[in-house]
C-alpha cells in the first residue's frame, strides 16, 4: 500500500502509523501514559501560548519523510502551524513536530518509540523526549547528538525551540501521584 493509499483509509483506533511501507498500529495507552500526557501538553501550551510560540497537540498525526506517524505529543511553532483563510488551523500536518515526545506504554517497544524519535530527528525535528513512566526515567534526544538519559533527578528543557522552558523530573513523575 502507498502513503496516499493509506492516508485515504478512515481514522480508526488504536492508530495506524504508516512506516517504510507497513501500516503498524500503535499501543493503546493506559492510565499512567495518558495522565504523564495530558499534564505535559498543559505545562507546555502554559508556557508557549502566552508567550505566542506555538501550540502543543495529542496524537496529531504527522505525514513527513515518506511516513505518517501518531506521536503522543507533538510541539509546533507558529510558523509550522498552517492556518486557512478563515484563521483556522489546517488538519493535516506535513512537518516534523518540533518537539517530539514518545512516552512509554506497558505493551510498548522503547525500541519503536526511539527509531521513531531518530527518523523524526533526522527529517527536521529538533528535540525529542521520550519518557518512562514505569523507571520514571527518560531521555532528551537531538539532532546529531547521543541521547542525554535523565532519571528522577534530571529535567526536562525546551532547547531552543522553547528557551526558558524547564520541567523537573520530580514534578514530571509526582503528576503519577493519585
Amino acid at each position: 500500500m502507498s502513503l496516499e493509499e493509506f492516508l485515504r483509509l478512515p481514522e480508526e483506533k488504536p492508530y495506524l502509523e504508516y512506516i517504510d511501507g507497513r501500516i503498524e498500529a500503535k499501543v493503546s495507552p493506559q492510565k499512567k501514559h495518558v495522565v504523564l500526557q495530558a499534564e505535559l501538553l498543559n505545562h507546555l501550551n502554559q508556557f508557549a501560548r502566552p508567550r505566542k510560540l506555538g501550540r502543543a497537540f495529542l496524537e496529531l498525526r504527522c505525514t513527513f519523510g515518506g511516513r505518517s506517524i501518531v506521536p503522543d505529543l507533538v510541539f509546533l511553532l507558529n510558523e509550522h502551524l498552517e492556518i486557512d483563510e478563515e484563521g483556522e488551523y489546517v488538519d493535516e500536518t506535513l512537518v516534523p513536530p518540533d518537539i517530539h515526545v514518545e512516552i512509554i506504554s506497558p505493551r510498548q517497544s522503547p525500541r519503536k518509540a526511539e527509531r521513531n524519535l531518530t527518523f523524526s530527528l533526522g527529517q527536521g525535528c529538533r528535540l525529542g523526549w521520550l519518557i518512562d513512566p514505569y523507571k520514571k526515567t527518560g531521555t532528551i534526544h537531538l539532532p546529531d547528538a547521543e541521547p542525554r538519559p535523565f532519571g528522577r533527578e534530571g529535567f526536562l528543557d525546551g532547547g531552543d525551540v522553547l528557551p526558558g522552558y524547564r520541567l523537573g523530573a520530580a514534578e514530571l513523575f509526582g503528576w503519577l501521584k493519585a
